[in-house]
């Protein structure tokens, strides 16, 4: 699933103590209509750096090696929204774009989107971030019928075997330093990407792995809980290392039960409405 490579294109350009947080969520009603939420937070020293950049200047060349530059393109504005929308499948429109301000400093924006159809819905998060760094996504798509809605997710392709991959992971998380790490922790503190499905009048049954409620977890990563467990967070870099497209299932066997890290691992999924 291409969306986990977004992860690490986005980690390449914090440059300094920093939080950044990505959620999105679907809520879908009975007849199969619903939203789309998108929420991006950034810390209160980020919400200020981004401010403070002159128009355009998180496009282009431009914004190489600027960590300000490179974020101010995650907080959309009216026109961002509507061009995703357009991506986002037939009949997808912005509902409302919100600024968010949180009491400890940190801000950004809300954007909901409406739409008639889940089944026209073709879901990509951190789509234009990730083609910034190379990264081609497939989107997650849905199917509904007779009150059940079934969730597709793309997998990813590693063309190894697992026993290989262990191996090669292995000795690469032996390589990382525990110098390195306590570097690394204060540029990833807070940051979090994370996915859910939501079944408006709640849910009778599912197959999903992760269920709290009437909602569904695709993907959620706390990065910064990771190196709290060392070792798990190493193969977790040494896995993002050795794979373009990290395999949805592979993530979920190695990481289960780790705080820090859900993830899906079926491809498809399937959610019974009330």
């Amino acid at each position: 699933m291409k969306i986990f490579s977004f992860l690490v294109a986005l980690a390449s350009v914090f440059s300094l103590s920093s939080c950044v947080e990505l959620g999105s969520l679907i809520t879908v009603n009975k007849d199969g209509s619903g939203t789309i939420e998108e929420t991006v937070l950034l810390s209160a020293q980020l919400k200020a750096m981004v401010a403070s950049m002159p128009p355009g200047a998180g496009d282009g060349a431009g914004a190489a090696g600027n960590p300000a530059a490179a974020l101010s393109g995650l907080v959309p504005d009216k026109k961002k929204a509507d061009e995703n929308a357009l991506k986002y499948g037939e009949g997808v429109t912005v509902k409302s774009v919100d600024e968010v301000t949180l009491p400890d400093g940190r801000g950004g924006a809300k954007v909901t989107y409406d739409f008639a159809d889940i089944t026209k819905v073709k879901y990509h998060p951190g789509k234009e971030e990730a083609e910034k760094e190379g990264v081609e996504q497939e989107p997650v798509t849905f199917g509904f019928s007779g009150g059940e809605l079934t969730i597709n997710i793309p997998q990813g392709k590693t063309g190894e075997t697992i026993e290989k991959l262990d191996e090669e992971q292995l000795k690469k998380a032996q390589e990382i330093d525990p110098a390195q790490m306590a570097m690394m922790k204060p540029m990833f503190a807070g940051m979090r990407m994370s996915f859910a499905v939501k079944a408006a009048s709640g849910i009778a049954s599912t197959d999903a792995a992760h269920l709290d409620g009437d909602t569904v977890t695709i993907m959620d990563m706390q990065v910064d809980k990771l190196f709290d467990n060392p070792e798990s967070f190493k193969k977790f870099a040494a896995m993002m290392e050795e794979q373009s497209e990290p395999d949805p299932k592979k993530l979920a066997e190695q990481f289960r039960g780790v705080e820090g890290i859900k993830v899906e691992e079926k491809e498809i999924i399937s959610i019974k409405l009330k």
